[in-house]
C-alpha cells in the first residue's frame, strides 16, 4: 500500500429493513388523532373497564357479605327517607368539590396563559462537564469524540 492513499473507513453495516424491529408512531397530541380513530379507542377503554369491574363483581360482594349486606336492608331500605337526605348531603359536596375544582383550573389557566416558563437548559460547555467529573475540559473534547472509552477510579470513586 502506498503511503500516501489514505486507507478506506467502510461505514457499518446497516441490518436488512426486515430484521429492524417495528416502532409504533407516537402521537403526542390527541388532536392530531382522527376522531374515529379516538372514539375507537374510548370504546375499547369503556369495554376493559367494565370488564375488569365484572371481574372484580365477585370479590365486592363477598366483601359486603363479610361486612355484613343485611345491614343495607335495615338501614338504607327501611327509612327511604333518611336514604334521599344522605344522597342529597353526599350530591352537595360533589357539586362543591367540583365548582373549587373548576374554581382553581379557572384561575390557574387565568394566571398562565400565554406564559411558558418550561425552556431548554442552557449548553453546557467541556469545561463545566469536566469540573464535574475532576478532569480537564480538553479530556472531554477527545472523550466526546473517541469511539471507545475505559474509565479508571480510585477508591474515591473518582
Amino acid at each position: 500500500m502506498n503511503l500516501a492513499e489514505k486507507p478506506s473507513v467502510e461505514s457499518p453495516v446497516e441490518p436488512a429493513p426486515s430484521t429492524l424491529p417495528r416502532i409504533p408512531e407516537l402521537v403526542l397530541r390527541a388532536d392530531l388523532v382522527p376522531v374515529a380513530k379516538r372514539g375507537l379507542f374510548a370504546l375499547i377503554a369503556t369495554i376493559g373497564w367494565l370488564l375488569w369491574l365484572y371481574l372484580l363483581l365477585p370479590l365486592g360482594a363477598l366483601l359486603a357479605w363479610w361486612f355484613g349486606y343485611q345491614r343495607l336492608e335495615l338501614f338504607v331500605l327501611s327509612n327511604p327517607g333518611k336514604t334521599i337526605e344522605t344522597l342529597q348531603i353526599y350530591s352537595i359536596v360533589i357539586l362543591a368539590g367540583g365548582l373549587l375544582f373548576i374554581f382553581w383550573a379557572v384561575y390557574n389557566w387565568m394566571r398562565f396563559r400565554g406564559k411558558d416558563r418550561r425552556g431548554s437548559p442552557a449548553p453546557v460547555d467541556a469545561e463545566r462537564i469536566g469540573g464535574s467529573f475532576h478532569i480537564p475540559g480538553e479530556w472531554v473534547l477527545r472523550a466526546q469524540h473517541s469511539s471507545r472509552l475505559v474509565f479508571h477510579f480510585n477508591d474515591h470513586a473518582d
